[in-house]
């Protein structure tokens, strides 16, 4: 029952690339801890009348409403915030052996292995890329180390090295937290050293990524490349750099370990109600968020997106099959177009219904560009339709500018929470749950009106935004 509840945001999850890396042995690390500390007797039935039993009922129904709402509103985060609050309603029933406590810090590492949501995701691995391109710069004007550091790439001689997302370390915090979960849950309750290796897993973890981006830029700098481009070597030699920290983590951990004592919590009673009413809540909210969303068909226009005028088709993005993926759309473009004098233009575009999860995003947090200060700016009115602003200048100088609207019921907006509301809301009242957004950007500063070919660009976009409006 509760795995058909759940299904659609599992199955979100499994078919997330940022995730994928990560989940199994996060998961492993929590099945792990039920191991060591699931211990009878167990309860199938629950009462009312009993203060724990009480609780559980308020959350299992308070999860059966946050997992309706999520599903209206397409938040992955808060179905699975759903599916933790319901595993902690029945561990309060199902296991009067453990504390409060412990049902609290088993709900929280089912959150962990879920990953964190996008609207941090985003915003910390860019601001992280940035500070590990910043510290590498510092270092290279301190010493003679034979490089520059140019944005997000270390510039050799001989190799242009790029700091990715993967050199973030967030892949790293979920893991140090992960091992840390699992020191705390397998011993004896003491809220000082769950703190204590909290935050020595959030220092180890950013250290040991920093010694991590260190190497490689030693290695690329000695001339060994192969230490980046071999990726079996490459993950080998990240593991080696990575061992001395967790090596410490789980030193600390085992030093401070005291077993888990027997249970002091009374043992409730067997109870009168079965089970099966603490699940009836989320069973009815299950029924109606499994409601299968209809494919959305291709748009009129979109055969059009590759035809701009007075420009061609250079590339396209080597993540607009992933961006496909995840936005749960085959009608997707991620592409540059260049035009015969040079002029050139990046266009990115998605029409889906997808209800994985919110749609509408912060668009300054989703541009990769690490370093960069971006500031929005008042719409422009083009052909009468409004393109809101963002100018992004790098930290190497290099200035770019982003003309965007979101599209929510044949209406254009911004990308505030006004517009996450806006689909939110008709999710929950209509039929009509399309989101549309227009991406395009241009090299250089923002200009104070749209040149002329910005202009004919976004008049061009704006007939396809019409067209698929309707009259």
């Amino acid at each position: 029952m509760v795995v058909w509840a759940y299904h659609q945001p599992v199955v979100a999850y499994l078919r997330d690339q940022h995730y994928q890396e990560h989940f199994l042995y996060l998961w492993g690390l929590f099945a792990l801890a039920l191991t060591r500390t699931l211990r009878g007797p167990f309860r199938s039935r629950f009462e009312p009348r009993a203060g724990r039993d009480q609780a559980a009922l308020v959350l299992a129904c308070g999860s059966a409403l946050l997992l309706w709402l999520a599903a209206a509103g397409g938040s992955s985060t808060g179905q699975r915030s759903s599916l933790a609050g319901l595993l902690l309603a029945l561990a309060l029933v199902v296991v009067p052996a453990w504390s409060w406590q412990k049902c609290l810090q088993h709900s929280a590492l089912v959150l962990l292995c879920f990953g964190m949501p996008y609207s941090l995701y985003f915003p910390l691995t860019k601001h992280l890329q940035w500070g590990v391109a910043k510290l590498l710069d510092l270092a290279g004007q301190w010493g003679e180390f034979g490089y520059q550091v140019a944005g997000a790439v270390v510039v050799f001689p001989h190799y242009r090295l790029a700091i990715t997302a993967d050199c973030s370390g967030v892949g790293q915090l979920l893991t140090f937290l992960g091992i840390a979960a699992l020191g705390v849950l397998t011993a004896a309750p003491n809220p000082r050293r769950t703190l204590v290796a909290g935050l020595l897993a959030v220092a180890l973890a950013w250290l040991s990524n920093l010694a991590r981006v260190a190497t490689f830029t030693t290695l690329v700098g000695l001339g060994w490349t192969a230490a980046v481009d071999w990726p079996t070597l490459h993950a080998g030699i990240g593991f080696a750099v990575f061992l001395p920290f967790v090596t410490t983590l789980v030193w600390y951990l085992l030093q401070t370990h005291r077993p888990l004592p027997p249970s002091t919590e009374p043992l409730a009673p067997a109870g009168r109600w079965s089970l099966g009413w603490l699940l009836l809540p989320t069973l009815l909210a299950g029924t109606w968020s499994g409601r299968a969303t209809p494919p959305l068909p291709e748009p009129a226009y979109f055969a059009e997106l590759t035809a701009p005028p007075a420009h061609r088709l250079q590339v396209r993005a080597p993540s607009e099959a992933q961006d496909r993926v995840g936005y749960d759309t085959p009608w997707l473009l991620n592409a540059r177009f260049v035009a015969a004098e040079g002029d050139w233009f990046d266009l990115f575009h998605y029409a889906t219904r997808s209800r994985s999860h919110l749609c509408v995003h912060t668009i300054a947090d989703c541009l990769d560009a690490p370093g960069s200060e971006p500031s929005y700016l008042g719409p422009v009115d083009v052909d009468g339709l409004p393109w809101w602003r963002l100018g992004i200048e790098g930290p190497d100088g290099a200035r770019q500018h982003v003309y965007f609207a979101f599209e929510v019921g044949n209406r254009r907006h911004d990308d505030s929470w006004r517009t996450a509301w806006q689909v939110f809301a008709r999710r929950l009242v209509t039929q009509d749950d399309t989101v549309r957004l227009w991406r395009v950007t241009f090299p250089g500063p923002v200009p104070a009106v749209p040149n002329p070919t910005e202009e004919r660009v976004l008049r061009w976009l704006g007939e396809l935004s019409r067209k698929a409006n309707g009259p």
